[in-house]
């Protein structure tokens, strides 16, 4: 028996479900046995790369697609150029995460998942705040009343917030709130920086007047502080993902869900799509028998179980079977307005994480002007790019 050992750090209803989807290969391919590793992303992302440099590390890895250029640059993933062109299915899968695995014409995953982020409101709390909860707001003025209409103060200090938005340990939500102002981290051919740009610096001005000055949403959230505030009703607003929704049903939240209002200037949301990737350095019988559970995720009966029990919308552009799960269809139909953030970036983690997410709670925190704070990020980004390449 081949054995695959299969690392990942999803969250919320997509763990068992992925699990679920693994036992159904492995009942299939008694010959193949995929062993799952479930951890936090932080601590997923901490151990991938020694692993793989001491010649160790998981057979197959799913994560966040922003990280092939990254990974595929050290030389630990292993292309996957003939799986492309050997499986049929792979010409049914979503353009946008395709492009997502490829770096310098190659490319280096299968794409596993994509969905948009979406705007998760609190439907008790709006009803308390005189909103109608079946009208979210579609505009950019009704949005940012909303937001402040729904921050509530107790003895001088925030009792409510009207979002919450994470800024760290998350899945990227801050550029979406540049991407409405016309602003963006990079210009488009990925050469430098696009913080310094009128458009990106009024998003920070706004954003944070809403955040310092209105209280609209705590500075120094996490990805899990941020749903925790939305789930205990300390939050009438959040941006998430699926993974979210498993969560707040349990918790008997009364959610519901809407496109990111438009900005200013546009309406955008992320597209985040993960990536299944294979250590370069597998034997030829296990990269066999992972280039086969590879045709079986992304074939329509394990996308339809994943479709399912996950929320996500399914990887396939002809499959359409929302019925199942009708948060499903809400995500899918996002698709529309969705991005990717700074594909093909090699250096994406320390261009986001080591600098711009800092840089953005400086600049919340008071500590430094949006000018002088969005400057001196753009200068140790474009260092950043010149050095990689």
């Amino acid at each position: 028996m081949t054995r695959l050992s299969f690392w990942s750090g999803y969250a919320g209803p997509a763990p068992s479900t992925l699990e679920a989807v693994v036992d159904e290969f492995n009942a299939a391919n008694p010959d193949v046995r995929i062993e799952v590793s479930l951890m936090p992303w932080d601590v997923f992302f901490r151990n991938l790369l020694p692993a793989y440099s001491s010649e160790g590390g998981p057979d197959l890895a799913a994560f966040d697609s922003t990280r092939v250029a990254q990974y595929a640059k050290k030389g630990v993933l292993a292309p996957m150029d003939d799986w492309f062109a050997a499986d049929p299915a792979s010409n049914a899968l979503v353009t946008a995460a395709v492009d997502a695995v490829t770096h310098q014409g190659v490319k280096y995953a299968v794409p596993m998942t994509f969905t948009s982020l979406k705007l998760c409101y609190n439907r008790t709390l709006f009803t308390e705040a005189g909103l109608d909860p079946d009208r979210p707001p579609t505009t950019w003025d009704r949005w940012r009343d909303a937001m402040i209409r729904l921050t509530g103060t107790a003895n001088g200090a925030p009792a409510r917030h009207g979002l919450a938005i994470p800024d760290h340990d998350t899945i990227p939500v801050w550029p979406i709130l540049l991407w409405g102002h016309g602003g963006d981290l990079l210009e488009a051919d990925g050469s430098k920086s696009a913080l310094t740009r009128p458009e990106s610096i009024a998003a920070v001005r706004t954003w944070t007047d809403l955040v310092r000055n209105r209280k609209v949403s705590p500075i120094g959230l996490s990805g899990t502080d941020a749903e925790e505030l939305f789930r205990d009703g300390k939050a009438a607003m959040t941006i998430t993902g699926p993974w979210a929704t498993g969560t707040l049903r349990e918790a008997g939240v009364d959610f519901d869900l809407a496109p990111v209002p438009p900005g200013p200037v546009r309406q955008a949301t992320l597209g985040s799509s993960t990536s299944l990737a294979l250590n370069a350095a597998l034997t030829p019988d296990k990269a066999r028998a992972a280039r086969r559970f590879l045709s079986f995720w992304v074939g329509e009966q394990a996308q339809e179980s994943w479709m399912k029990g996950s929320g996500y919308p399914s990887i396939r552009l002809d499959q359409n079977s929302f019925h199942e799960n009708p948060l499903v269809a809400e995500f899918a139909d996002d698709a529309r307005i969705a991005q990717p953030l700074m594909p093909g970036t090699v250096e994406f983690a320390r261009i986001y994480d080591d600098v711009f997410e800092p840089a953005v709670r400086d600049v919340l925190a008071g500590e430094v002007g949006v000018e002088d704070g969005m400057g001196a990020a753009a200068r140790r980004i474009d260092e950043i790019l010149t050095g990689s390449r």
